[in-house]
């Protein structure tokens, strides 16, 4: 088999070289084609737990407001005592529900609206 230009003579040659291009092609292909599936995967993922943290946000905000209102009730060292967790824990619970309480108040508060200006009539 004589070479010209190191561009190989022989068909057999050349259809082995295509064969090794095709191949490596459909491998690449397979390649993206599974970057793109864990991707997919991977955004599913971060929806799921990004759910469970909102619910798991919620119960936690109704842990704190149901401890401050035991302390409300019976006081930070009775409640500490009744729930067995130290007074401390207590009130970082009262502080969490009081900012979770301020934070939803200044969340629902919507500028009233404002009447639009009335134009009096005017004589011609």
């Amino acid at each position: 088999m004589a070479r010209t230009s190191g561009v190989p003579v022989g068909a057999d040659v050349r259809e082995r070289l295509r064969a090794a291009q095709r191949a490596e092609a459909e491998a690449i292909a397979a390649v993206q084609k599974a970057l793109v599936a864990e991707a997919a995967a991977r955004a599913r993922l971060n929806g799921v737990i990004l759910r469970h943290q909102v619910e798991l946000s919620k119960a936690a905000h109704a842990v704190h407001a149901a401890q401050a209102t035991l302390v409300r009730t019976s006081g930070l060292e009775r409640a500490a005592a009744l729930l067995d967790v130290s007074s401390r824990v207590l009130r970082a619970a009262v502080n969490e529900s009081a900012l979770d309480s301020r934070v939803q108040a200044t969340s629902n508060n919507t500028p009233a609206a404002t009447p639009a200006p009335t134009i009096a009539p005017t004589e011609t």
